[in-house]
C-alpha cells in the first residue's frame, strides 16, 4: 500500500466529502483540497468512496519512459497540435455537439501526450520540457518557481536513486574504460598505418569506433546528459578545473624529473583546456543566436580557433593545416 499515494483532481470533485469520513490518517482534510502525500497510506478507501471519481489512486515511483523512435515522437507532436487545435475551435462554438468535439479532442490529446513520454513526471521528455519553458520569455503570471521547484525535486529524487545505486559506478567506470580505450585503439591504429598494416589499422579504428558507441551509452544511461546549457557549464568547470589545478602540478614534477616530452605534452594541453573554457563560456552566453560559426584545430596542440591564424598561438604550426568544424 506504501507504493501509491492519493491525489484528487479538483476540477471532477462536487465536495460530497466522503473521503473525508473514510481516510484513517485525515490526508483528504485539507484547506487547499490537496490530499497530504504526507498523511496518505496508499489504503485507496477514500478514491472507492469518491462518487464523482475524483481522486485516483497514483503510483510513488513510475515504470520507465518506453522508447520511441524520433519518426513516432514527431508524428505524435503533429497530431497533439492538431487535436489542441480543434478543440479550441469547439470550445468557441455552441451546442452539445460542439461540447462533445471539445471533450473528444481533449481526451485524444492526452492519450497522445502520454504515449509520447510526456505525462510520467519522471520522463525525459517532462524535464527537457520544463528546462525549455524556463528559458522562454515568461510573463508575469507564469509560475517559474513552482517549474524551478519541480526540477529541483526531480533532480533530487534522481541523485538519490544513482547515488545509492552500485550501478552508477558501474557505469562510470565503464565509461571511463571505453572511453580510455577508443583513444588507445586509436593510437593503436595510427601506428599500423605508419607501419603500413592496413588490415590491422582498419581492425584498431573499427574496435575504437566500438569502444565510443559503448562509452557513450553508458554516459546516456548513468543520467549525465543534460542540457546544452548545463552541458556547456559543465564543460567549463571541468576545462577549467583542469588548466588552472590539474596541469600545473603535472608540468612542475615532469620539469623536476627531466622529462621535457612531457613538460610540452602537459603545456600544450593546458593552455588550449583554457582556449576551450573560454569558448565555451562564449558559446553559453550566445546559445540562443542563429549566426553560424566555424571552429579551426590545430592538430598538434589541441588549440580551436574561430578562424584560420596565420600560426597556431600555441605550438606555432601553420595556420595552413588548422582542421574546419
Amino acid at each position: 500500500m506504501s507504493e501509491k499515494y492519493a491525489v484528487r483532481n479538483i476540477k471532477l470533485c462536487t465536495k460530497d466529502c466522503l473521503c473525508l469520513y473514510v481516510c484513517p490518517t485525515g490526508a483528504t482534510n485539507t484547506e487547499n483540497s490537496i490530499i497530504d502525500v504526507a498523511k496518505c497510506t496508499g489504503c485507496g478507501d477514500c478514491a472507492d468512496a469518491c462518487p464523482s471519481g475524483a481522486i485516483s489512486l497514483i503510483p510513488k515511483e513510475y515504470p520507465p519512459q518506453q522508447p520511441k523512435a524520433q519518426a513516432v515522437i514527431s508524428a505524435m507532436n503533429t497530431l497533439l497540435r492538431s487535436k489542441s487545435q480543434q478543440e479550441k475551435i469547439a470550445a468557441s462554438l455552441p451546442g452539445k455537439l460542439a461540447i462533445a468535439i471539445e471533450k473528444s479532442n481533449r481526451i485524444m490529446a492526452e492519450d497522445l501526450i502520454r504515449e509520447a513520454g510526456y505525462m510520467l513526471p519522471q520522463s525525459k521528455n517532462t524535464i527537457e520540457f520544463l528546462k525549455l519553458i524556463l528559458v522562454q520569455d515568461q510573463s508575469q503570471e507564469f509560475p517559474k518557481e513552482n517549474v524551478e521547484k519541480l526540477l529541483e525535486i526531480f533532480n533530487k529524487e534522481e541523485s538519490e536513486k544513482m547515488s545509492n545505486n552500485k550501478t552508477l559506478e558501474n557505469l562510470m567506470e565503464a565509461f571511463a574504460g571505453e572511453s580510455q580505450a577508443n583513444r588507445k585503439y586509436l593510437a593503436y591504429a595510427k601506428k599500423a598505418e605508419k607501419d603500413g598494416k592496413t588490415n590491422v589499422a582498419k581492425l584498431f579504428r573499427a574496435a575504437s569506433d566500438a569502444e565510443t558507441l559503448h562509452a557513450l551509452k553508458h554516459f546516456e544511461v548513468a543520467g549525465k546528459i543534460n542540457s546544452t546549457a548545463d552541458n556547456l557549464k559543465d564543460g567549463i568547470e571541468g576545462e577549467t578545473y583542469e588548466y588552472k589545478e590539474m596541469y600545473p602540478p603535472f608540468i612542475e614534477q615532469a620539469k623536476k624529473e627531466g622529462n621535457n616530452a612531457a613538460v610540452m605534452t602537459f603545456t600544450f594541453a593546458m593552455k588550449a583546456e583554457e582556449v576551450h573554457a573560454k569558448l565555451y563560456q562564449d558559446a553559453l552566453n550566445n546559445l540562443d543566436s542563429n549566426q553560424e560559426v566555424f571552429y579551426y584545430l590545430c592538430p598538434v596542440c589541441g588549440n580551436i580557433e574561430k578562424y584560420v591564424p596565420e600560426k597556431c598561438s600555441i605550438c606555432n604550426v601553420s595556420g595552413d593545416r588548422f582542421i574546419k568544424y
